[in-house]
């Protein structure tokens, strides 16, 4: 008797793809809030929804205070607002991509739904963030992704992070590690207008003794 094969379902993935641009970042936050509010499919999520729209009437009125002519906000508020507003969202996404495991014949439907989108599967290859050993003891080399002014952060643990001298470059070095500790690094590109980019994932090296 034959065997009937089966059905493979790839699994979709939920992204945010967050906008550079502060202004168009705040509108796509308030998008996914009109698009979940209210909506049968994410009733679970009803009280983080709520929060969403609470947080950003407040980065709305920083960035509009930021802005004005003399400011009546300092830029670091309004980024704390920012980033408050995008963890929201990213807890969101991981309640939506929960929805899309369990229902992925539906995971388009339900992706849009919540006015975010499918992540793209990479059909080419982008420069990567790297680190690696220097010329001499003690020394990592890190490449940043894409061109431009980057600012750098190191951690030994990924949890903590102490913030390194930036670079006019998407490289940098970092001198005096201890050989045999393991590292973390990330970094993210610096913008017009203070604007900046999302830190990059991490990158992993255990410091090598030369010999």
């Amino acid at each position: 008797m034959a065997t009937k094969p089966k059905t493979i379902v790839k699994r979709v993935t939920v992204a945010l793809n967050f906008p550079l641009k502060n202004n168009d970042f705040i509108l796509l936050a308030k998008a996914i809030y009109k698009a979940m509010i209210n909506n049968p499919t994410f009733t679970a999520s009803t009280a983080k929804i709520t929060l969403l729209n609470t947080d950003i009437l407040v980065l709305d009125a920083a960035q509009i205070a930021c802005s004005t002519t003399p400011p009546t906000s300092s830029v670091d508020a309004r980024n704390v607002a920012m980033e408050i507003v995008k963890n929201d969202l990213r807890s969101l996404r991981n309640d939506v991509q929960v929805l899309v495991d369990v229902n992925p014949t539906k995971a388009e439907a339900i992706i849009t739904s919540a006015g975010m989108s499918i992540k793209k599967a990479n059909t080419h290859s982008n420069p990567r963030n790297t680190a690696n050993d220097g010329v001499e003891e003690g020394r990592v080399e890190l490449i940043g992704q894409g061109a431009g002014v980057h600012e750098w952060r190191m951690s030994v643990d990924d949890i903590e992070w102490t913030a390194l001298p930036a670079s006019m470059t998407r490289k940098t070095n970092v001198l005096n590690l201890t050989p045999g500790n393991v590292y973390y690094f990330q970094n993210r590109r610096m913008l017009r207008h203070d604007e900046r980019t999302e830190w990059s994932q991490s990158v992993k090296i255990r410091v090598r003794y030369q010999h």
